[in-house]
């Protein structure tokens, strides 16, 4: 089993949680082009869904941290859960999205499967990036902030300091 084998300071830790979930965003916007691609080039379908089912893989890990770390650090601090709510919502539709493109039984319903999903799924990420991780770093503490930087290293067993 593998440990966080750091912690971050307080000063830094905002700009080192929020800039590494949106690391993970840039990475995604790359295999999202990629499988647009493969689907805008006529690609085989078991190409299109091998390459879904590593994003699906990843997009998980990464809606997982948020739900059960990130989200539930942020709600005492909102008047109320309904972005949290809206965010949890969007993470299902992506998820729905990613298995009907896994499950297409041609090419057509795997093309429009991707077209669908990945305009959730970057809408989502737009809204991400201008509401909930800005939200984010305004409201939480010092020590949320450290304890969120730190469960993120410990899930993605990345050493910091």
């Amino acid at each position: 089993m593998h440990e966080c084998f750091g912690q971050i300071g307080f000063g830094r830790v905002a700009v080192e949680l929020i800039d590494a979930l949106l690391g993970e965003h840039g990475a995604f916007n790359a295999l999202f082009d990629t499988i647009e691609n493969l689907a805008e080039a006529g690609g085989q379908l078991a190409q299109i869904e091998s390459a879904t089912v590593a994003l699906a893989a990843e997009l998980d890990s990464h809606a997982t941290l948020e739900e059960e770390v990130l989200f539930p650090t942020l709600i005492p601090h909102l008047a109320n859960d309904k972005l949290i709510a809206e965010m949890n919502a969007e993470h299902d539709e992506i998820r729905a999205g990613l298995e009907r493109i896994e499950d297409a039984r041609n090419i057509r319903e795997a093309v429009d499967a991707v077209h669908q999903t990945l305009a959730v799924a970057r809408r989502h990420f737009r809204k991400e990036e201008e509401v909930l991780y800005p939200l984010a770093r305004q409201s939480l503490s010092h020590e949320e902030q450290s304890r969120l930087a730190n469960a993120w290293a410990a899930a993605r067993y990345v050493h910091i300091e």
